[in-house]
């Protein structure tokens, strides 16, 4: 598409010389050049039909909310870990209203930083000139830091365009929400939390990744990578494809266990397993946790087992009996006992009796909050 880009500068009170361009910072994709064949997360596909079910009623509602002196807004935050597949929101919009894409180019934006709030208005006036569409904004914090003049600029902009006026959905996704101008943050009407990969989204995964391979098991994958972001799912999927099949049956969990382990893909999503991985690489281990016993008094023991029921009931049970039966402790045990080092204070009849008794408590507290 041939843009004018004399005429959009020129709104602003500049012209464009020879050496000051600004057109690589956008780009534009219509519905028909984005490709259908893509792994997605299934977690972040939902939040995106969610927000299409908002768009589809607010084009009932239009009128009404307008008498009411209230807009639909159109403003998205995609909040998540390192690793989190933002691209499959934009991706389902664009393919699902259908809908052009102006993406922000931001590798270019970050090359010609002196340039950033001057360039804000082209942006978004290039985005009113190709309605309907997304403007998109990834890792936003890089363009709207705390105190900053890229960031009351891109505020003021965001204050003034809506899907109710202009037909411009804007979305911006991020992994470090505290790097953003709050006043900035202020201007999107919904947010979607992304938490990490879901069970299910990295069962879905493995199921495409590993398609033909009888002897890994998508499901048994799934339950032993818990924490780890799509990104490192799909690095391990093909990890795990290159190595040779050991024939028809299914790979034991203790060797799919092992096997991960050993892969060479970078736990960067979770903490644990990231500042673990650290420090075997800097050839230090965890602070010796053999100093638990006297570091947690017993009458604060029980709150300590209710906190680590609480938060992975299936882990917590899983290290206490490799820990009661005297069995090696693996990788991701010595992770977990780094946040959790109070488990290996007592007898193993003891620690039994706490992970009971911290199971009927939490099973109660659920009850009673109706979870």
């Amino acid at each position: 598409m041939q843009i004018d880009w004399t005429a959009l500068t020129s709104r602003w009170g500049f012209a464009v010389g020879k050496e000051e361009t600004y057109e690589d910072t956008v780009l534009l994709v219509t519905p028909e050049e984005m490709s259908k064949e893509r792994l997605s997360q299934f977690s972040v596909l939902e939040s995106a039909k969610d927000f299409h079910e908002k768009l589809l009623r607010f084009g009932e509602l239009k009128k009404g909310l307008a008498q009411r002196g209230l807009k639909f807004g159109g403003r998205v935050l995609l909040i998540g870990n390192v690793g989190t597949d933002f691209e499959a929101f934009i991706q389902h919009l664009t393919l699902e209203i259908p809908i052009k894409l102006v993406r922000v180019r931001l590798e270019r934006v970050l090359s010609r930083q002196n340039q950033v709030s001057v360039s804000v208005g082209i942006w978004f006036e290039f985005a009113r000139r190709n309605a309907p569409c997304i403007l998109y904004f990834e890792r936003v914090e890089n363009l709207a830091p705390q105190s900053s003049q890229e960031s009351a600029m891109l505020t003021l902009e965001m204050e003034r365009v809506s899907w109710d006026e202009d037909e411009v959905l804007v979305v911006a996704s991020t992994s470090n929400p505290r790097e953003i101008d709050r006043d900035f943050l202020s201007t999107f009407d919904r947010t979607y939390l992304s938490e990490g990969t879901t069970l299910e989204d990295r069962i879905r995964l493995m199921e495409s990744v590993l398609r033909g391979r009888s002897d890994l098991d998508p499901g048994v994958i799934a339950e032993l990578t818990e924490g780890r972001s799509f990104q490192e799912m799909k690095n391990l999927g093909v990890d795990l494809l290159m190595k040779e099949p050991g024939g028809d049956e299914p790979v034991s969990r203790e060797h799919l266990e092992r096997i991960i382990e050993d892969s060479q893909v970078l736990p960067v999503a979770r903490k644990r397993h990231f500042d673990s991985f650290v420090l075997r690489a800097e050839g230090r281990q965890p602070p010796p946790l053999e100093a638990a016993e006297q570091v947690y008094p017993d009458d604060f023991l029980d709150q300590l087992y209710l906190m680590a029921v609480g938060n992975d009931y299936q882990q917590t049970q899983k290290v206490i009996e490799t820990l009661n039966s005297g069995l090696p402790l693996s990788a991701q045990d010595h992770e977990f006992l780094s946040d959790y080092p109070f488990l290996l204070k007592g007898t193993p009849e003891d620690r039994l009796t706490r992970l009971l008794r911290a199971k009927k408590s939490n099973d109660r507290l659920r009850r009673i909050m109706g979870r």
